[in-house]
């Protein structure tokens, strides 16, 4: 396996599961060194005490004392990209349970594809490939092992063939390997469907709303977040420049890794032609062999018309010709309004967060803080106000239900709204509350009707984060404050990576 290993920007590969002896390193190329042949270890690779403290770090983010106990799901898995700063390395970490003969219960996993720090945008910039490759690979390496774990000489003929693949991604990478993580944004749809106001309330530059003309051509900007440098491309819709869209597809289309699709909710007429050029860019998405996330984004549904009888039905419509058009009945789809700031930032919030390799990760940990806190809503924030992840119980939709009734006292209203717009934007959120003075506490807490919301301010090595719960009794915070800490160090790496 060394000799492989020695051509390839892979320094190692690890296999590790929760056995009875707690995390540990099953499979590990190439082999582990001895611990005490320290100058070995500088020049050839890891320590069985390595592989073990990374081992534990990895499977630390998918279980704690508490959830070892608990009934694990056979079919989770998650994704991550995770930093050894410790070793100089780099990861993508593959977490699953597997069924084994020798367990009662489904066994807990973690596979790590290891690289130099200074070459992890190799993982970042391929990610998608390396995703199906392991995918591909342990559906015939749990079927392998479903007796027990096999000795090494019968596994690492595996290994060394999913060694081989990833060195072809290697000479074909699918983006160039740079020292800096790039990510493209499309917005795409029809003329005069909402795209470029759109980017405009997410850029906050509302004075430019009024007399907007239509946008001719590409015009593409650039932010930075994720750690990224992410362009975002706004495509005009009319129908000259959606023909050259589609025949110059390797310029426009090519290696996006995030698409939102506009549709403008009133103007019914138009539907088919929009779907229409949906399917036209689906079939050039995947003649790429690109499996770019979409998000819908239904414009113009402000409040006057939200809930009218035509645009209701309207709305219907339109899902369902989505739902046949590309065959997914779980799309994902966002209203919004260029006069509800919530809508449009909610919307681009979510998509952004789907570019994060560690979103799945975070949001299974989140859910069982939430569950452990017993809250019915949380929302980790950043500081720019981006939802890194949410979790929503049954039970949150009562109580919100109980917040939107009219007889709110004044300041009550102040603060359902703030409740609207926490998760995508807490720069308005600090506008409101800084009447009540409450972020100089780095944490505030209000009551309305039979339901309470508690935000707090988390600092996250030099960042600061923001937490929001929503719940139905006071004394969940005690709770909250007693698990929050353990919860934040558990996930402070995959939080960084995301937010850095």
């Amino acid at each position: 396996m060394n000799e492989p290993i020695d051509s390839s920007i892979i320094k190692s590969l690890l296999f590790s599961a929760y056995d009875q002896f707690g995390p540990t390193p099953k499979y590990t190329y190439p082999k582990a060194i001895p611990d005490d042949e320290e100058k070995a270890k500088i020049e050839v690779g890891l320590s069985i005490r390595d592989y073990t403290q990374i081992s534990i770090k990895n499977l630390s983010l998918l279980l704690d004392d508490q959830a070892i106990l608990k009934e694990k799901p056979e079919n989770l898995s998650y994704f991550a990209i995770l930093p050894y700063p410790d070793f100089k390395l780099t990861s993508l970490c593959f977490f699953h349970f597997i069924n084994i003969a020798t367990s009662k219960t489904p066994v807990a996993t973690a596979f790590a594809i290891m690289v130099d720090e200074n070459k992890r945008s190799f993982l970042y910039n391929n990610v998608e490939s390396l995703k199906s490759l392991t995918i591909d690979f342990f559906a015939r390496f749990d079927e392998v092992n479903a007796d027990g774990f096999k000795p090494d000489e019968e596994i690492e003929p595996y290994f060394d063939e999913l060694l081989e693949q990833i060195i072809e991604i290697e000479k074909n990478p699918s983006t160039p390997t740079t020292t800096h993580r790039k990510l493209k944004i499309i917005f795409l749809g029809l003329d005069d469907s909402g795209k470029t106001s759109f980017l405009l309330s997410v850029d906050r530059k509302f004075s430019k709303l009024i007399g907007l003309k239509p946008t001719r051509g590409a015009q593409i900007s650039t932010i930075e977040a994720l750690g990224a440098t992410i362009s975002l491309w706004d495509l005009g819709g009319q129908k000259v420049f959606r023909e050259k869209y589609l025949t110059k597809s390797q310029i426009y289309l090519y290696e996006a890794d995030l698409l939102y699709y506009f549709i403008d909710i009133n103007n019914k007429d138009r539907f088919e032609e929009s779907i229409e050029y949906l399917q036209n860019i689906r079939a050039i998405l995947r003649g790429f062999d690109q499996n770019t996330p979409i998000i819908f984004v239904l414009t113009k549904g402000d409040d006057d018309i939200i809930n009218t009888r035509r645009i209701k039905k309207n709305i219907k419509l339109i899902k369902s010709r989505l739902a046949e058009a590309t065959g997914d009945n779980q799309l994902e789809t966002h209203i919004t309004s260029i006069f509800s700031i919530f809508s449009v930032l909610r919307a681009f919030s979510s998509g952004i967060s789907k570019l994060s390799p560690n979103r799945d990760l975070i949001n299974y940990n989140l859910k069982n803080f939430s569950k452990d806190t017993n809250v019915f809503l949380t929302l980790l924030l950043s500081n720019d106000g981006l939802v890194i992840a949410d979790f929503y119980a049954p039970g949150s939709l009562y109580l919100t239900e109980l917040i939107e009734k009219d007889q709110l006292k004044s300041d009550e209203k102040i603060v359902r709204d703030v409740f609207e717009i926490t998760a995508p934007q807490f720069a308005m959120l600090y506008k409101i509350f800084s009447k009540f003075k409450a972020l100089q506490k780095d944490e505030a807490l209000f009551k309305i009707a039979n339901s309470v919301i508690l935000i707090r301010k988390i600092a996250v090595s030099d960042y600061n984060m923001f937490a929001l719960y929503l719940m139905d009794d006071e004394g969940k915070k005690e709770r909250i404050n007693e698990l929050l800490p353990e919860f934040i160090n558990r996930t402070k790496e995959l939080l960084l990576r995301y937010i850095s």
